[in-house]
């Protein structure tokens, strides 16, 4: 406030050398706010466009984002139809196995059966021997019916008429001579 009193009295009341001065001034002072602006305008354009270049910059980013999140996104989807067939697989398998093992323990029930009755045609198959002699005669007769050259031959029942002669050989402290 003080300095405009002084620059109106200068105005009014100066004398040629304080108006030059005060011209000088004014005009150094017109420059340097000229300048001042100047740089103030050149800042303002920089700042702007940094603006615009950060705008840009997040608008690729966000795209690139949304990219990312919807990619994601799908992979989940796959991810989780890829874990329910999978599931879907062992639950399958499970069952799959569950069958299976109770097909496996009828069938071993059936075996054991089948082997019974094995056992007991062989028990009636070798039914009277009661000596060497008569063990011998029998397994000639019994290889003779049953052997796989034979139109009504079974290689399985030969080993199982087989086994029971070599147990009832053992039995009467014979070798195994037919």
């Amino acid at each position: 406030m003080e300095e405009k009193r002084n620059i109106e009295e200068i105005l009014l009341n100066g004398t040629e050398d304080e108006l030059a001065q005060l011209r000088l001034w004014l005009f150094k002072e017109s420059v340097r706010l000229e300048n001042q602006e100047s740089a103030l305008c050149e800042r303002y354009e920089r700042l702007e466009r940094d603006e615009m270049s950060f705008k840009e910059k997040m608008d690729a980013a966000e795209k690139k984002l949304e990219t990312a999140t919807r990619k994601l996104n799908n992979e989940k989807a796959l991810f989780e139809q890829r874990l329910r067939i999978l599931n879907n697989g062992f639950d399958q398998l499970n069952a799959d196995k569950k069958k299976l093992e109770s097909e496996f323990i009828r069938l071993e029930r059936e075996k054991a059966y089948q082997r019974q009755d094995e056992y007991d045609a062989l028990d009636l198959l070798f039914r009277g021997v009661n000596s060497p002699l008569t063990l011998k005669k029998r397994y000639k007769d019994l290889m003779k019916m049953f052997h796989p050259d034979n139109i009504s031959g079974d290689s399985y029942m030969v080993q199982l008429i087989n086994e029971e002669y070599s147990v009832l050989c053992s039995h009467y402290d014979m070798g195994m001579k037919a």
